[in-house]
């Protein structure tokens, strides 16, 4: 078996113009894979586009519909400035669900020992019924769901790294026991979306099945690396998750231009293999990663590179 690395043409067509979200992160992560030969390593996929039911398991109709009229009506943005579209919006949010279920099917058969998507627009601020922080659709969230109601899934852990809290993840699975959101990020005092203190812990059956660590701007990796494995690994192990879905956003690193951490590619070099390491423990192995932040387009291909070394070793 292989790891798998997803990604599709079809992602450019979602076209921001110099919006920090752009066409160019995924550009620069397959020009700095084909250079480094990395690539040559991976079992390459085009993925697929998602069915509207598979959407609708979380999120509303009327919100797909809004996207769709959105795009067809040719409007710039989407309730917010923060979510441009453009006429090839609509298709690639519904190519990077469909993706990511691909992937997650291909690991939970043993077709794939893990696989890392470079899809956009990313996914883990949106929300059941809107659209918000450059994302449409949750693409994490419809993957556990998926893994949860057709694979019989019942310990889904979402780690969540990306610098600003996933508030869309979050609040879709916070009254559910069978999906464990942890997530790390800048202090939500002084950071995009303003969500994420360590107080927020889920609600009803779902209550200790949310993780929130925030850390403070300008933590280093040796700072979050410790935390990390003294104060987070220690919760993953006593889950003993039986699949393990990555939210991996890069702009916790220290050139990000949209946040104020100081972590480097070693930092997601140790976060991977840790985090591998968790899932061949508890769960054959079974993990899936997909893209969220990174905005610094070196930082960005430097941290993928160093993600997908560790998944591959």
């Amino acid at each position: 078996m292989a790891t798998g690395f997803y990604t599709n043409t079809i992602y450019l067509e979602h076209d921001t113009g110099n919006h920090p979200e752009n066409a160019d992160r995924l550009r620069a992560i397959d020009q700095h894979l084909r250079y480094s030969g990395l690539l040559n390593e991976l079992e390459v996929r085009p993925g697929r586009t998602a069915e509207l039911k598979e959407i609708e398991m979380l999120h509303s109709k009327r919100h797909i519909d809004s996207v769709q009229e959105a795009v067809e009506l040719g409007r710039g943005t989407l309730g917010t400035p923060d979510c441009v579209i453009s006429p090839g919006t609509f298709g690639a949010a519904l190519h990077a669900v469909g993706t990511v279920l691909d992937s997650v099917c291909q690991v939970a058969n043993g077709k794939l020992d893990n696989a890392f998507c470079a899809v956009r627009p990313p996914g883990h601020h949106a929300e059941h019924d809107s659209a918000m922080g450059f994302c449409f659709f949750n693409n994490v969230a419809i993957a556990a769901e998926f893994l949860r109601t057709h694979f019989g899934y019942q310990r889904i852990l979402i780690f969540d790294f990306d610098v600003h809290h996933g508030n869309g993840t979050q609040h879709l699975f916070e009254e559910n026991a069978q999906v464990l959101y942890a997530s790390t990020h800048q202090d939500p005092r002084t950071c995009y979306p303003g969500t994420g203190y360590a107080n927020e812990t889920g609600f009803g059956l779902g209550k200790g099945f949310t993780l929130n660590f925030p850390m403070p701007p300008s933590t280093s990796d040796e700072k979050y690396l410790e935390f990390f494995h003294n104060r987070i690994i220690p919760q993953f192990e006593e889950y003993k998750p039986d699949f393990i879905l990555l939210s991996a956003g890069f702009d916790g690193h220290i050139r990000d231009p949209l946040a104020m951490l100081n972590l480097t590619e070693n930092c997601y070099r140790e976060i991977t293999k840790t985090m591998r390491t968790i899932a061949e423990k508890f769960a054959g192995g079974r993990m899936v990663s997909l893209l969220e932040g990174g905005y610094d387009l070196e930082a960005l291909a430097l941290s993928v590179e160093a993600h997908i070394q560790e998944l591959i070793n």
